[in-house]
């Protein structure tokens, strides 16, 4: 195991740990402490509470996105070692943001919350994302003063030059890679990523002008005055680098999904099959037209575009839904958990394609809290789906996971 590979086990830890402990402290904390534990700044009321904790979980969002970027960039420039801690903290941080967005999408859904209920949460969140906040301003103070501290700019030039040159080497391809796409998929599929190459370009550009204007003034021995240039070059060329990372990464993710969306066809063409089989020896009129109608659901999901997939997969998926609930008293238990295990592949390379898609948008655009909640309970569930032992049950929750995905994705854009 390599030492980037280390941290990132180190980090997944701490966040499972986290989790753990701040969903069962956090109740006993407010409990005995009332408003004590929230810096006492602004109106009290519960609207003008739920602003801010509103505020707070959008800036903790951008936050921990910009402390992940950064530790990325810590272990490349300072190594390993002297990341960890800077890994430790962003766990810890991460972990509080998710458990604040947990208390949000409970604030936000269907069941009433008492008054007392939404004021305990409402004050959680706030101190959840002030103590993040905290925490990673104190490793920026850290990593500020270890940067004016660094004496190999002559090094850390060269590993710029190189990495901009191997940047600059990706440009090409990733051009030819979203032609690819054009040609096989809706321009809706990769929009999100359709300005990467130029946008990695101009970062590409940026980070060679930094680290051009730094070079003269660097001698073999270091110095310390280039060292904020150099960083920003660094930066520049990170960007470049999550830029070229997405294009590649949607065109994974629709390869997958073209392939999941054969598989399902092939899949739901024997449901139907088999559909017609239960129809012909349904035991009432009521349930044979049930059948038919949704038989006739799925047949139409089937004629559909396929130029959009991961569309295709939800459309068909959602069509295959209402065939299951047609067919449910007449269908055995067997049969419906290999139905739900079929249906549940599909459905989950749509969520992981829609929930990094929403991410990568609310990323680099920006997005109000409603988007990030939404995005946090989507990510949530698709993790608890992926844990789930029971097919069903997997399968229920990996659809709400879509569900909550494309309203963060229509919140986002809104």
């Amino acid at each position: 195991m390599d030492v980037v590979t280390g941290i990132a086990v180190a980090v997944i830890t701490a966040v499972v740990l986290v989790g753990a402990l701040v969903a069962t402290g956090f109740a006993l904390l407010f409990r005995r402490r009332g408003d004590r534990g929230i810096t006492p700044s602004g109106p009290n009321t519960l609207e003008a509470l739920g602003t801010r904790a509103s505020s707070l979980l959008v800036r903790m969002d951008d936050a921990v996105r910009e402390a992940d970027e950064e530790l990325g960039y810590a272990i490349a420039q300072f190594g390993a070692d002297r990341a960890r801690g800077y890994g430790e903290t962003l766990a810890a941080a991460r972990g509080k943001v998710a458990e604040a967005f947990r208390l949000r999408q409970a604030l936000d859904d269907a069941t009433p919350d008492s008054e007392r209920e939404k004021r305990e949460w409402t004050l959680q969140i706030i101190a959840l994302c002030e103590q993040a906040e905290a925490s990673l301003a104190q490793q920026d103070a850290s990593f500020a003063g270890l940067r004016k501290l660094e004496v190999n700019a002559a090094g850390t030039l060269a590993d710029l030059r190189s990495r901009i040159a191997a940047g600059t080497a990706r440009l090409a391809p990733a051009r030819e890679t979203l032609a690819a796409l054009a040609t096989s998929y809706a321009p809706s599929t990769f929009a999100a990523v359709a300005t990467n190459v130029d946008d990695a370009e101009h970062a590409l550009g940026e980070a060679t002008a930094g680290t051009d204007a730094a070079a003269p003034a660097i001698s073999a021995t270091g110095v310390n005055d280039v060292s904020d240039a150099l960083d920003r070059a660094g930066q520049a060329a990170h960007r470049a680098d999550q830029l070229l990372d997405a294009v590649d990464r949607t065109a994974r993710d629709l390869a997958a999904a073209a392939a999941a969306l054969d598989t399902l066809r092939t899949g739901t063409r024997t449901d139907l099959v088999e559909a017609a089989a239960e129809r012909d020896k349904a035991p009432d009129a009521e349930t044979t037209q049930g059948i038919i109608d949704a038989m006739a659901l799925v047949e139409k999901a089937l004629a559909g575009d396929s130029t959009d997939p991961v569309a295709a997969l939800d459309r068909i998926g959602e069509a295959v839904a209402q065939l299951d609930l047609a067919l449910a008293s007449a269908r055995n238990q067997a049969s419906r958990l290999a139905h739900a295990k079929a249906a549940y592949e599909g459905t989950l390379v749509s969520a992981t394609s829609q929930i990094a898609a929403v991410r990568e948008y609310i990323g680099s655009h920006g997005a109000g809290v409603g988007a990030r909640t939404r995005l946090a309970e989507a990510e949530r569930q698709y993790e608890l789906a992926q844990a789930a032992t029971d097919p069903v049950e997997a399968l229920d929750t990996i659809r709400r996971a879509v569900t909550h995905a494309r309203d963060a994705d229509a919140l986002a854009r809104y």
